[in-house]
């Protein structure tokens, strides 16, 4: 009995550190990456803007078929792609914001055109927002994304590149 005691003191020991640590882990998590383009990749956004065009450039949506496609201008600006659904929240000439969401985890990805100050190029930035919930196996787990999200960013900025 003493032994099953020890035990549950233990788990919930652990559980209310696991707990205190979390809390101190961000609850929304921005992984940025960024290239260089030359001067005259302007319009290198008309890819973002548009989701059909994506299956070009985005990781994993090579052999994507989109359903349910919104279309504005010419342009998918709203559609599902394997569960996922995609909406292009934002554009300008210099950004473009989309919103996905699988389940209730939504993620708001972004991409930015700015002049590169140091040399005489642009800037293409790519980022991700993901917002955690407070449960510290999401936080913990919101560790890895840098790496996870990082790759498919910059994969998807160097297909933008070309």
């Amino acid at each position: 009995m003493r032994y099953v005691k020890l035990i549950l003191i233990s788990a919930f020991v652990f559980f209310a550190m696991a707990c205190i640590v979390a809390f101190f882990i961000p609850s929304q998590i921005r992984v940025f990456r960024m290239t260089s383009l030359a001067k005259d990749s302007v319009n290198v956004l008309n890819q973002v803007r548009d989701l059909s065009r994506w299956k070009n450039w985005y990781p994993g949506f090579e052999h994507v078929v989109l359903s349910d496609p919104l279309i504005k201008e010419g342009r998918v600006v709203k559609a599902t792609a394997n569960g996922i659904r995609l909406d292009i929240s934002e554009s300008t000439d210099s950004s473009v914001v989309v919103f996905m969401q699988k389940g209730d985890s939504p993620i708001i990805s972004g991409w930015q055109i700015n002049k590169d100050e140091r040399n005489d190029s642009l800037a293409l930035q790519g980022y991700m927002d993901v917002k955690l919930k407070w449960y510290p196996w999401e936080k913990f787990s919101s560790l890895m994304l840098d790496k996870s999200y990082g790759d498919l960013i910059t994969r998807g900025l160097n297909e933008l590149k070309k």
